[in-house]
């Protein structure tokens, strides 16, 4: 397959597909053609989602933004690709979620995203995985626990497919994170009673 067949069969599929493929196609093109790292990804495919699978199942592409984007639309259970920190695997999810628990007592429920009651929860140092194949949830700093496991530290918290990930990060001496990122804040402090019904994830990541 070429970049132009390529091309075509994308401006051919029917909508919604065509707009989620079309994002997919942008981002993996460059000057009229696919990014050279892509080419034998497009080369060895007959299809599409042959191009877009063969970047998926090579392990050099996991930290690309196209690796993301297919791994979201095809609702991939991918964190087991990247080398967590701590990992705690076929976890029986309650309420589809899981509670966090702060040294206050403080109790909020994280929704799980993804089909069914099993997941994994894991813990990965700053960049250690894809974000952009993550949803955001908010972000953590202090003592808590999360189905019974300890975790100390500021994290940001994801939701992927049946799993919740805590990626650690540090922060600096005005309680910002340190390499940005756009955090404005070391998220919601574990040492205070937290506002359930109006916790603000503002300090969010927005990249």
């Amino acid at each position: 397959m070429n970049y132009d067949e390529l091309k075509e069969e994308i401006n051919g599929l029917s909508e919604p597909n065509r707009k989620a493929y079309r994002s997919l196609f942008s981002v993996a093109s460059v000057a009229g053609d696919v990014w050279p790292k892509f080419q034998p990804h497009l080369a060895q495919a007959d299809s599409a989602d042959e191009f877009f699978e063969a970047i998926y199942a090579d392990d050099e592409m996991r930290f690309e933004n196209v690796w993301a984007e297919w791994a979201k639309m095809k609702r991939k259970k991918w964190v087991g690709r990247f080398e967590a920190d701590r990992a705690y695997d076929n976890i029986r999810f309650e309420e589809r979620g899981v509670f966090l628990t702060g040294n206050a007592g403080n109790e909020l429920l994280i929704p799980l995203v993804g089909r069914g009651k099993f997941g994994g929860i894991y813990v990965f140092e700053d960049n250690g995985f894809n974000e952009r194949a993550a949803e955001l949830y908010g972000s953590i700093n202090g003592e808590f626990t999360c189905m019974g496991i300890e975790l100390s530290g500021a994290f940001d918290i994801y939701r992927a497919e049946c799993a919740i990930i805590f990626e650690r990060w540090d922060v600096d001496k005005l309680m910002r994170r340190k390499g940005g990122k756009g955090q404005s804040s070391s998220g919601c402090a574990c040492n205070q009673v937290w506002d359930i019904e109006g916790i603000d994830w503002s300090v969010v990541s927005s990249s």
